[in-house]
C-alpha cells in the first residue's frame, strides 16, 4: 500500500483508544491514495465518505464525550476545530471530490492529510498532556469502525 501519511510517535497522545482511532484514520488516508494511485477514484471517493466522514464524526464525539467527562478546560476550543473541519469536508472537499478531476481530488486528500497531522501533533497532543499530569487513565474502547 502506497502511503501518503505514515504514523509515527509524533502523533501519539497517549490515549490508547484515540490513539487507535487517529491510526484508523491515518490507514484509511492511506488507503484512499492507494486506489487513487492505482486509478480506482469511485472506490477512493466511496471510502472518503464512508470511512473518513463519517469515521471522523464519531472519533470527534468520542473525543469531546471523554473531554467533558474529565473537565478538560480547552473543550471548546477543540469542539471549535472539529466542527471547522467537519464544515470544510462537508462544504467545501466532498463538492470538489464529487465533481471534481483527480487533481481535485488528491489536493483535497493532501488537505485531510495536513489537517489531521497537524490536529493531532498540537492539540490532541495537547489533552494526552494534560490528562497525563492530572493522572486520569482512559480506559474507553475506541468507536465501532462501520
Amino acid at each position: 500500500m502506497a502511503e501518503i501519511i505514515k504514523w509515527s510517535k509524533d502523533l501519539e497522545t497517549g490515549i490508547k483508544a484515540f490513539d487507535d482511532e487517529h491510526k484508523f484514520l491515518v490507514k484509511t488516508l492511506n488507503e484512499i491514495y492507494t486506489l487513487l494511485m492505482e486509478g480506482k477514484k469511485e472506490e477512493a471517493k466511496e471510502l472518503l465518505k464512508r470511512r473518513v466522514v463519517n469515521y471522523a464524526a464519531k472519533h470527534f464525539k468520542h473525543e469531546e464525550e471523554v473531554m467533558e467527562k474529565y473537565g478538560y478546560p480547552d473543550l471548546e476550543r477543540h469542539r471549535k476545530t472539529h466542527e471547522i473541519f467537519v464544515k470544510i469536508v462537508i462544504e467545501k472537499l466532498l463538492p470538489k471530490i464529487e465533481n471534481g478531476s483527480d487533481d481535485d481530488f488528491r489536493t483535497a486528500l493532501s488537505f485531510l492529510v495536513g489537517w489531521l497531522t497537524m490536529h493531532i501533533a498540537k492539540p490532541d497532543k495537547k489533552y494526552g498532556e494534560w490528562f497525563k499530569e492530572k493522572g486520569i487513565v482512559i480506559d474507553d474502547e475506541m468507536v465501532d469502525i462501520d
